[in-house]
């Protein structure tokens, strides 16, 4: 079994100027872990998913500073705190969503699939055929095909 058995080629998108309400009612309604983002048909520009909205709740970490001789010393660089800030700003899809996906052929196999979903924590896997979006994979469609004793 490879991606395009488990795919589903009927691709549920979203704007990134939606709000982040939005895509939260459109992974309920659909029942679904995550959705592309495009402009347009045909117009991918990555994923964002449950787990995108959850890291977006979570609460501001404040870096660790030490004090000596009167003077603040970060322990991390200023840049993280500038994207904890624009985390917590975030309003529209287009501020949380992944640009930068990592994607599948229709011929990947359903072990390198499983071991993606592990490393990377990602809630859908797109799948691209010569540089174009022909499907997605879910978290539980590899489940399902599991339970269905297809992914031995």
């Amino acid at each position: 079994m490879v991606a395009k058995d488990l795919m589903s080629s009927s691709v549920i998108s979203i704007s990134p100027e939606a709000s982040l309400r939005e895509l939260a009612d459109l992974l309920v309604l659909h029942r679904i872990n995550g959705v592309v983002v495009s402009t347009a048909p045909g117009g991918f520009l990555g994923v964002v998913g449950e787990h995108d909205l959850i890291h977006h709740e979570k609460p501001l970490h404040i870096p660790t500073v030490i004090s000596l001789f009167d003077a603040w010393l970060f322990l991390e660089p200023p840049s993280h705190l500038k994207k904890e800030i624009e985390r917590l700003a975030a309003t529209q899809v287009g501020d949380i969503y992944q640009h930068n996906p990592p994607v599948v052929s229709p011929e990947a196999q359903i072990a390198d699939i499983a071991g993606i979903f592990e490393k990377t924590g990602v809630d859908i896997l797109p799948v691209l055929e010569k540089g174009k979006l022909v499907g997605v994979i879910g978290r539980g469609d590899l489940v399902r095909a599991m339970a269905d004793g297809e992914a031995d």
